[in-house]
């Protein structure tokens, strides 16, 4: 559905689900939302459930009904409106006379209802959570203003429902986790970072002889005798800290209650927690097996996955946009997503590909299954095929147990090999190995292992070129390029501005906890005029620059914009038509201006602290690459020629 230009009356709605909803989260959230919904929509009453599969019932989560709250307000799903919703998971609209449409639903005739509106909402896989609802004592018609905004109020119910979920799942990890804690037969000592400690578990007090309570606040030295304080101190204060895990053989010595003594090894480890860095100690006796500090470790990785995880669901979650280039690479999401080829996502820094490989992933059959990033720019090359592959206890200095590699973890799911361009040559041929046969050998091991993984890659580079270069396999690439993907750059789908812009701004006001008032018409033509090398992740930061830099209520978008003295938004008396929509061709033409008046300013220069890339706030091949593809010559390069070998500075 193609969303119209904004009106006056929209961005008061827009503002309502913003404002409505900024402070609250469950149910004072859902309260705030239905109420706001029957206001904006204009109907009697609105209501959103979570649903019941077990008793095929739906439980409301909020009801607002005629100007107050119905409370306690549950309902079967069969012979009602709401039964079309959830089976034909839709969007449902009787404009009329639902009552005769569903005589058996008594509760239609009690609300005194005469129109019904309802749409589904899912979770991240696909599976009905419930629904939202506005219903009314006259017709309600199908007006696609009103529908868009129904489905505004829609996504950001959806996306509290699953922050909800995902957050009683931390909580249940968490209980899991100090259960283990409670339940090891290592001792377990956390340290603060003066290396006192903070926490201890039962098996401690087994080991040392100590109260656990004799044990909080004290120094870590007041329990190891001779030179294992010390060891220990080396070993956390070393450049960088402790290593993930760091593992101290037979050579600390602990001191018991009654003074006897005994030899330790140990496993080391850092973590932070609210900005504080904290450290894990395991002790055990030689003798004593580790596999309960490997099921901690699980845990706990686990445990910051789902902490993630609520992190990005309190956020822009999905592909959100329908602007021609969007609703055509979210139609070919759906054609790809069914099949098991590897999909290759093409796209500029910023533009969301990864976003677009998570819904490849949950649109698939493999949604039940994890699907594992490895951002290949990010691992240094010595490591990277333990992360692809795992790797044996001793197979190279520093393992000290056995480790499973990315692969391994995405058996049965999806692995998403994000800046696929940065592989190293030698690893992409045995990448080629796992595509073609689907095995591989860990570091150490010369056990071939078989997996099931489904390979999503992305890039922001020319992978052809590279292949003409040398850089990229000629082979590895066909394999890849199965089922390419581009995804649009913000610039080419401008339209999708208005609803991208209100999404981060309810979020970051959310964050902060504040109120914001909606952009102006002029404000979102200043935003559709800028030419956005940065993309989404530009205007995400854009929008919470500008909520931070806001005096009041309202964002201060002239500041937050980058090159305000260079971008200006059209004055009004410039303009026969204040809500004239710009074409392609004039967005180029100001960001073709915008690039050389850049260059003008930093007298030709491209890169450096006083380039032209630096005023932009861009990084240099992004500024060089949009000159390239506007026409854009620097003025000076006739008098400082610059050496083929040397490329633009």
């Amino acid at each position: 559905m193609t969303v119209a230009p904004t009106s006056p009356g929209d961005t008061d709605a827009l503002r309502l689900v913003i404002e409505g909803t900024v402070s609250e989260t469950g149910p004072g959230f859902f309260r705030a939302l239905v109420r706001n919904l029957a206001s904006v929509m204009g109907t009697s009453g609105a209501w959103v459930t979570e649903y019941l599969p077990d008793n095929n019932r739906l439980r409301a989560l909020a009801f607002w009904l005629n100007g107050s709250f119905l409370e306690h307000f549950e309902h079967d799903v069969p012979g009602t409106p709401c039964e079309a919703v959830l089976v034909e998971k839709r969007l449902v609209h009787y404009p009329d006379r639902v009552v005769e449409l569903y005589p058996d639903d008594t509760d239609l005739q009690t609300l005194n209802a005469v129109s019904y509106l309802g749409v589904p909402l899912f979770d991240s896989d696909g599976r009905i959570m419930g629904h939202l609802a506005v219903l009314d004592s006259k017709p309600l018609r199908k007006e696609m203003r009103l529908i868009s905004l129904f489905e505004i109020f829609a996504a950001r119910a959806s996306a509290e429902c699953r922050r909800l979920r995902i957050e009683q799942e931390v909580r249940a990890r968490e209980e899991e986790l100090s259960s283990l804690l409670q339940g090891a037969m290592d001792g377990i000592v956390v340290l603060d970072d003066s290396l006192r400690i903070v926490r201890v578990n039962p098996a401690v007090q087994r080991l040392f002889g100590y109260q656990p309570e004799q044990m909080i606040g004290q120094e870590a030295k007041w329990f190891l005798a001779g030179d294992s304080a010390k060891l220990l101190t080396e070993c956390i204060r070393q450049p960088g800290g402790p290593e993930r895990q760091v593992w101290i053989p037979s050579r600390l010595t602990v001191i018991r209650a009654d003074q006897s003594r005994f030899p330790a090894e140990a496993t080391l480890s850092s973590f932070e927690c609210r900005r504080t860095r904290f450290f894990t100690l395991i002790l055990r006796n030689i003798d004593e097996r580790i596999e309960a500090e490997q099921h901690i470790a699980r845990l706990s990785s686990e445990t910051e996955y789902l902490r993630k995880a609520l992190a990005d669901e309190t956020g822009v979650d999905e592909l959100l946009g329908n602007s021609p280039p969007m609703l055509s690479l979210k139609a070919a999401i759906q054609q790809v997503a069914t099949t098991d080829a590897t999909v290759l996502i093409h796209g500029e820094t910023g533009t969301g590909k990864e976003l677009v490989a998570r819904a490849v992933h949950t649109s698939s059959h493999r949604k039940d299954k994890p699907m594992v990033r490895v951002n290949c720019a990010a691992i240094p090359g010595s490591l990277m095929e333990s992360e692809f592959f795992g790797h044996e206890k001793g197979a190279f200095t520093g393992a000290v147990a056995k480790r499973e590699g990315r692969f391994a973890l995405a058996d049965g799911g999806t692995i998403f090999l994000d800046e696929v361009g940065e592989l190293p040559l030698d690893l992409q041929a045995k990448l080629l190995r796992v595509l073609q046969e689907g095995e591989f050998e860990s570091l150490g091991s010369v056990k071939t292992r078989k997996v099931d993984v489904r390979v999503v890659a992305a890039t922001n580079r020319d992978l052809a070129k590279m292949v003409a270069e040398g850089s990229f396999r000629e082979d590895l690439y066909y394999r890849l390029n199965v089922f390419p993907l581009a995804v649009p750059a913000l610039r080419e789908r401008t339209q999708d501005l208005p609803l991208l812009a209100a999404a981060f701004q309810e979020r970051f006001s959310r964050r902060m906890g504040c109120k914001s008032e909606a952009l102006h018409p002029e404000e979102l033509r200043r935003l559709a005029a800028y030419p956005w090398p940065g993309n989404i992740r530009e205007l995400q930061n854009v929008i919470e620059r500008a909520i931070i830099l806001a005096p009041g209520t309202h964002p201060d978008l002239v500041k937050a914009l980058p090159g305000q003295c260079c971008v200006e938004a059209p004055r009004r008396d410039e303009t026969k038509d204040e809500n004239r929509v710009l074409t392609a061709s004039e967005i180029e033409e100001i960001e073709r201006s915008n690039l050389q008046r850049a260059l003008d300013v930093a007298s030709g220069k491209v890169s450096g602290p006083k380039g032209a890339a630096a005023l932009l706030n861009i990084p240099p091949s992004t500024f060089t690459s949009r000159m390239k593809a506007l026409g854009v010559e620097r003025q000076q390069e006739s008098r400082n020629p610059v050496s083929p070998a040397r490329g633009i500075s």
